[in-house]
Parts: C-alpha cells; sequence; structure tokens
C-alpha cells in the first residue's frame, strides 16, 4: 500500500500523520514543501503528485457527497486529481508502493464521477481483495473499507446484461459481501482510531438519513478522525436492504 520511506524524515512523518487525520489542507502544503526538495527529486515528484491527487479527491467529495446529484461537479472538479494520480501508475509509483492507493483511489474519483464499470475495473487492478490480509494504517484500512464500499454501490449502478433469475442472485450475493466487508473494515477503522489516537468511542455512531446533497452530509461528529464519510454511510445504510432482499 502506501510509500513508507524506510528512514522517514520528519516532513514525511508529518505528512503520514496528517493523512491519517485526513487534514487535506495541511497535506497541500507540505507535499509543496517536499516538491522543493532538491534530492531524489523523481521520487519526490510522483509522491507528491500522489498527495496532490488524493487531497485534491477528498477535499472535493468533503464539499460534494459522491451521489448522482453531484456527477457533473464531479466530472468536472476532479481533473486535476485524476491526472495527478494516474501519474502514479508506473515504475515509479510501483517502487514506491503506491500503485495499489492510486488505483483505489481512482475507484472511488470515477464512482463520484458515475463511471461505474469503470470504477470497478480500477478495484480488480488494485487487488482489493487480498488487502484484506495485510497490516494496514489506519489511512490504508479506511482506503481498503472505502473500496469494497464503491464495488458494492457500484455492481448495482451497472445493469445486469442477463434475466437469469440465478445470475441476479448470484450479484446481489457479490453485493451484500462487499458492502458487508466495508462495514466491518469501518467497524475496525473506528476501532484503531480509538486504539492508536485515545479517543472515546470504538463504535459505528448513529446514522441518519437526512445527509445533505450538497456537501457530504455527514451526521457524524465532526472530529476529522472519526468521519468515516458519505461512501461509507451509504454501503451501511444500503446493506440492510439487500440483506432483506435476499432473505
Amino acid at each position: 500500500m502506501a510509500y513508507k520511506p524506510k528512514a522517514a524524515g520528519r516532513l514525511e512523518i508529518e505528512i503520514d500523520r496528517h493523512r491519517e487525520e485526513s487534514n487535506w489542507k495541511k497535506v497541500l502544503e507540505l507535499a509543496d514543501q517536499l516538491s522543493q526538495r532538491t534530492t531524489g527529486f523523481g521520487k519526490n515528484e510522483t509522491l507528491v503528485n500522489f498527495l496532490i491527487g488524493e487531497s485534491k479527491l477528498e477535499q472535493h467529495l468533503e464539499q460534494y457527497a459522491p451521489n448522482e446529484q453531484n456527477i457533473p461537479k464531479a466530472r468536472t472538479g476532479l481533473t486535476d486529481s485524476k491526472r495527478y494520480l494516474q501519474s502514479c501508475i508506473g515504475d515509479q509509483g510501483r517502487n514506491l508502493n503506491l500503485v495499489t492507493d492510486a488505483h483505489l483511489l481512482l475507484a472511488k474519483l470515477l464512482y463520484a464521477q458515475g463511471s461505474y464499470e469503470e470504477s470497478v475495473s480500477q478495484i480488480g487492478e488494485g487487488g482489493l481483495d487480498g488487502l484484506t490480509r495485510k497490516q494496514l494504517s489506519n489511512r490504508n484500512l479506511k482506503i481498503v473499507a472505502e473500496s469494497f464500499a464503491v464495488k458494492g454501490l457500484c455492481l448495482e449502478k451497472i445493469p445486469l446484461q442477463t434475466t437469469s433469475k440465478n445470475k441476479a442472485a448470484e450479484r446481489d450475493e457479490q453485493i451484500i459481501n462487499c458492502l458487508v466487508q466495508a462495514g466491518e473494515l469501518a467497524l475496525r477503522y473506528l476501532q484503531e482510531i480509538e486504539r492508536t489516537q485515545g479517543h472515546s468511542g470504538g463504535s459505528l455512531p448513529q446514522l441518519s438519513s437526512g445527509a445533505t446533497t450538497s456537501g457530504s452530509g455527514s451526521p457524524l461528529p465532526p472530529n476529522t478522525e472519526y468521519r468515516v464519510g458519505y461512501i461509507l454511510e451509504t454501503a451501511l445504510q444500503r446493506a440492510p436492504i439487500f440483506l432483506i432482499r435476499s432473505g
């Protein structure tokens, strides 16, 4: 998953901390500082591109929830983020262990843009299914949880190219598995936040159906460490519907 320098300097450690806290404005500021370093510029350039792409994506989604109403905004507002993340899918990104993260974040971006089949394809490229067996940082744990949610929500949107009831049942089961996995990882993420950062709670806050459509609409507390975000909230709300439908 994400780049972890063998001998991380103060700046890299600080960047990692602000990524964990979803403080994207600060991440952008520190990425600019990193870009001004003259040593190892090729490495830094790829890492800077990743940090900019990630931050721009998350800032956009905090302002505009990834729903159908905001697809036009995502298609115009996420152009730069998409370009930066795509630049990390290559040899340099692979050397820095950024390729998986770039694929999964691109999948999230494409979901926001309404490109559901492309999103599922990016998730496949990222090798999502094998990541749950790895030891993940809190930030990567959230990325993986959101990726399962995105996959399930995308599969729900993609028309089934058959009238077979068996195929429809199989697809519903696949969606359920993705949404349930997303929920379990979201809970694990919150528990890890409590364990590592000392916040009280450790369980999923009660969700509200009164979310707004222009912003993130999160009914959760404003602590950045505690916000699971609109995508995971949506997955948690959709999972019971599919479980009831499947009996």
